[in-house]
């Protein structure tokens, strides 16, 4: 029994580091029917373009919230780079801010190319439009709290494309209209709006890249994508029930939304292109990165009449607490349930619920502390202080358990020696030896893996993606919760020194080290491996987020003290016990 025990240990763990280290991958699944990305322009088009056609506008105050600093460009009437005025891409940026220096190091959010650029699928012979909208040069105008592109037909359609900022709503109103000023009517104007690209730098992390693009309808369906190279994969969703769709990256998402019913119908397909950004020196290495194509159908109206679509366009953090400031909180609740589950996350009964849950909690004891790191800390000590009944009466279980077996032990002995040359045998006469003494083992046995790993998978998947630990700091040199504690740098590979790591793996030694190990020659080989295995665990998470290491060693303080307190209750641990005993994290 120590043996199967101890072997259930191992498989666990195995199992919890494979599926941890498989969230890498993402699917590549694509469509040959799927519309091709629209190709790039020629370099020297688009430097032409970008010389003559590229205007900066500012939308609200620096550093308010929902602020932007917009690069659009008129070939395509789309914006070409997109900066929040109240994020930074660093924590230095942040501070030189905060301290008066000069201005800039802003979160460049979107860029790349003419992104919400408008791309011609099809319209009838007579309109005359461009075949690429998204390189025709469209007139521009400010209009109250945004600007309008027009761009006209030359035979009596004009389409017009007005983005006003709405700052509530952390974005902008988007409206499409295509007037008729002299055109025969019917038919319709199929063209696809070019989504954002989100900036995904690269970053030290189990999960790798988190760009996804991902759509959901009013019925609660949500269909999400990883990034596929080279890849064009189609979202299968009823666009009429649509309620949003659009890219997402570990912190922040961009997301388009219907205004109305007739805007949602208008919707004809979404698309995931696969993208490698341009190398920018401000923001280092960049992963590859998902963009969303829209296909949109606009009606040639009446003469003198006008099709007119509205949509809302999120350009902002991903978090409970900046939802709750919008009109339509619930709408978006699906952006941040994608990034609970997989391929982001592993998937176990009552993983999801328990992040959230946990992320709520630490809201709250943040409010009250106003200290991130702090909040981890009471979160874990609430958590292991409600499982510390059941692992008390697991321990005391275990070791009646013990007790038993050692006073049957020459029985078991003589009956092993008896069948030693029939296995079968003395199977079947081992259970009939159980079920004779009623040797059951304690089901407790096994149940606090069990029941921590919801805990501990749903702190894994909320302090992976939680914005608002985003630059905030904790103690000492930890000044990002988001990011390994890099205690100072170091001039060769894994670049960082992460103190805290290192520290859950020294307290894990020494607890294992303290177990004495048991008499079976099985278990004790087996208890031998497992003393070894926070090795490769602290090895896996080196590179980690600081907020779930400061979760770890502080749970693992716990165990410590927790084992010092049982031991002094009910008397030094049975090495055989000790086998069977699988450590809460």
């Amino acid at each position: 029994m120590p043996f199967r025990s101890a072997l259930l240990s191992v498989f666990v763990w195995c199992w919890l580091g494979a599926a941890l280290l498989a969230q890498g991958q993402t699917p590549s699944g694509g469509t040959d029917a799927a519309p091709a990305a629209p190709a790039a322009a020629p370099a020297a088009q688009q430097g032409q373009a970008a010389a003559e056609s590229l205007l900066v506008r500012q939308f609200g105050a620096e550093g308010s919230s929902g602020s932007f600093r917009a690069r659009f460009a008129l070939r395509g009437a789309g914006i070409e780079r997109l900066h929040l005025l109240d994020h930074y891409h660093s924590l230095e940026a942040a501070r030189a801010a905060q301290s008066g220096g000069a201005a800039g190091g802003h979160l460049l959010l979107a860029f790349g190319g003419y992104e919400h650029a408008l791309r011609l699928l099809g319209a009838p012979a007579a309109t005359r439009f461009p075949e690429e909208l998204g390189t025709a040069l469209w007139s521009v105008a400010d209009v109250e709290g945004g600007i309008a592109f027009t761009l006209s037909s030359g035979q009596g359609l004009e389409l017009r494309k007005t983005l006003v900022h709405e700052p509530g709503q952390r974005g902008f109103r988007l409206e499409i209209e295509l007037r008729n000023t002299g055109a025969e009517p019917g038919g319709r104007i199929e063209c696809q709006l070019v989504g954002p690209v989100l900036v995904s730098k690269s970053e030290a992390s189990l999960i790798g890249n988190s760009s996804l693009a991902i759509a959901a309808t009013t019925d609660g369906l949500e269909k999400h994508v990883g990034t596929a190279a080279g890849a064009v994969q189609t979202l299968d969703v009823e666009f009429a029930k649509l309620s949003f769709a659009g890219a997402t990256n570990r912190f922040f998402g961009a997301f388009l939304y219907p205004k109305d019913t007739g805007s949602a119908q208008a919707v004809t397909g979404l698309w995931v292109d696969t993208l490698q950004p341009p190398v920018d020196p401000g923001l280092g290495e960049t992963n590859p990165v998902a963009r969303m194509r829209y296909g949109l159908a606009l009606t040639v109206p009446q003469r003198d009449q006008t099709t007119k679509l509205s949509f809302g366009l999120y350009l902002g953090p991903k978090a409970y607490r900046e939802f709750e400031q919008l009109a339509d909180p619930e709408r978006f609740a699906p952006m941040l349930d994608v990034d609970l589950n997989p391929p982001c996350c592993i998937d176990v009964p009552g993983g999801r619920f328990m992040a959230k849950l946990l992320l709520r909690l630490l809201g709250w004891f943040q409010a009250v502390v106003g200290n991130w790191g702090f909040a981890i800390v009471m979160l874990t000590i609430l958590v292991r202080g409600l499982l510390a009944p059941l692992n008390y009466r697991m321990q005391k279980s275990m070791r009646a358990y013990s007790a038993r077996m050692a006073v049957l032990k020459p029985k078991l002995d003589a009956l092993k020696q008896r069948h030693a040359d029939d296995p079968k045998a003395y199977q079947a006469a081992m259970v009939a030896f159980q079920r004779e003494n009623k040797l059951i083992p304690p089901l407790g046995g096994c149940l606090p893996i069990f029941l921590t790993m919801p805990v501990y998978l749903g702190l894994f998947s909320a302090l992976r993606t939680a914005y608002e630990l985003r630059q905030q700091p904790f103690l000492f040199w930890i000044q990002d919760l988001s990011r390994s504690d890099a205690m100072f740098e170091l001039p060769f590979w894994p670049h960082d020194f992460n103190l805290l790591p290192l520290v859950w793996i020294a307290l894990y030694l020494f607890m294992m080290l303290r177990q004495p190990l048991p008499t079976d020659p099985q278990a004790r080989q087996m208890q031998q491996i497992m003393r070894y295995m926070p090795i490769l665990i602290g090895v896996s998470l080196y590179g980690y987020a600081s907020a779930l290491m400061v979760y770890m060693v502080t749970s693992m303080l716990w165990t410590l003290l927790e084992s010092a307190v049982i031991k002094k209750i009910l008397g030094p641990v049975d090495p055989n016990v000790a086998a069977m005993t699988p450590t809460p994290m």
